[in-house]
């Protein structure tokens, strides 16, 4: 568990890392990665993925563009629909800051076909832990009061 709990700790840190190289705060790269892992995505499922509403999706997507980051591209199956897409940009800077792919597929290779099932059994118990549990604590902020906010001259 401690190897585990230093790893999450090391990922976020890098995520943090790579977020301030790019010039972008935490919440674009996560969108970032969510966007190049799905290939293509719509605004709609991208909020959901980030369990964010479609308008700060959408102004993360215009701070994603304009940043040279992201795109929206028309959907070829149905050109009312509007799809986001990484640009070859994040490609190459993904690669100065997290290696090539092929650095993984090298440490995966002295592992045998077993294994490598565990490891994926693993990572797959991990994800459906976190996905529960990152439900729980999101229902446990939803019943939690609200703090009032300050305006500027100190009045709620």
């Amino acid at each position: 568990m401690e190897l585990i709990r230093r790893n999450q700790v090391l990922t976020q840190m890098l995520d943090e890392a790579a977020a301030q190289y790019l010039g972008i705060n935490t919440t674009d790269g996560r969108a970032i990665d969510v966007i190049d892992q799905a290939g293509r995505i719509t605004a709609g499922d991208l909020a959901r993925e980030l369990r964010l509403s479609t308008g700060a999706v959408t102004t993360i997507v215009d701070r994603l563009e304009k940043a040279g980051y992201a795109r929206r591209v028309s959907d070829p199956d149905d050109r009312r629909r509007v799809l986001i897409e990484t640009t070859p940009t994040v490609a190459r800077l993904s690669e100065e800051i997290y290696g090539a792919a092929e650095e993984v597929l090298e440490m995966t290779a002295a592992y045998t076909d077993k294994e490598l099932e565990l490891f994926v059994r693993f990572q797959e118990q991990s994800r459906d832990w976190l996905e529960e549990h990152l439900a729980r604590a999101e229902q446990l902020n939803a019943g939690k009061p609200r703090k009032r906010r300050l305006t500027g001259r100190g009045r709620a």
